[in-house]
């Protein structure tokens, strides 16, 4: 079995994974990072490391590196929820992409996972607009913040990398919110301003919630297609 490294932005993308993955046997058990503060979470099993970075291409960076010091993996995946730029692209749908030659790309070919074009940016992307403008320039299926950065680690070690990705919100809706105000600079979320965004407007909280129901969906549905490539 080839020695994996997955990488997730979010506790919450990295605890789906890891709630199926016992259940069907892999045991998934939690442990320091090497360098305490840089990286949220970490577990590890044989054969694997699962990581989890923050959000965004710096905390990406920094986690991606610490990682890669440990050791070489046989391969890489970058994971998580992303915004849909494809219209067609639905709640759930999963999507991915990968080196030529990425060990166990007929499994993942093999499960419900899309193939399709990522692209990564700095910020949250939230209007339609913006995604439709983000669509026509790159023709990209979806939009995350971390996986180029993760990648070109990857591929500056010779290490073969994918990335999967599952859709939280498609192309035709704004965001409920404007996450990159309630964001601090470390791209981790201020309670604070949360907390003032729903005080201007409460009548998103239903928005708000079904959101929350979509995204773990989609981390429900992405933790399937890693399970069925992995195992």
């Amino acid at each position: 079995m080839e020695s994996t490294l997955l990488f997730f932005a979010l506790p919450q993308e990295a605890a789906a994974f890891v709630k199926l993955g016992r259940r069907r046997g892999w045991p998934l058990r939690p442990t320091a990072p090497p360098v305490p503060r840089r990286t949220l979470q970490r577990f590890v099993a044989p054969g694997l490391e699962v990581w989890v970075t923050g959000m965004g291409p710096e905390n990406a960076l920094r986690s991606g590196d610490d990682a890669l010091k440990t050791g070489r993996p046989d391969r890489l995946f970058t994971c998580g929820v992303a915004g849909a730029l494809n219209p067609e692209a639905q709640i759930g749908w999963v999507y991915h992409e990968a080196d030529t030659g990425f060990p166990g790309i007929e499994r993942l070919q093999a499960t419900a996972s899309n193939p399709g074009r990522m692209v990564t940016r700095d910020r949250v992307v939230i209007t339609r607009f913006e995604k439709a403008q983000l669509r026509l320039e790159t023709q990209a299926d979806l939009v995350d913040m971390e996986s180029t950065v993760l990648r070109d680690l990857a591929r500056a070690r010779s290490i073969p990398s994918a990335t999967v990705r599952s859709v939280s919100d498609t192309a035709h809706g704004d965001l409920v919110l404007d996450f990159n105000r309630i964001y601090t600079v470390q791209k981790t979320l201020h309670p604070g301003r949360l907390a003032l965004e729903i005080a201007r407007a409460p009548w998103k909280i239903p928005a708000l919630i079904r959101f929350g129901g979509d995204a773990q969906k989609a981390c429900a549905r992405l933790a399937e297609v890693l399970l069925e490539t992995l195992v």
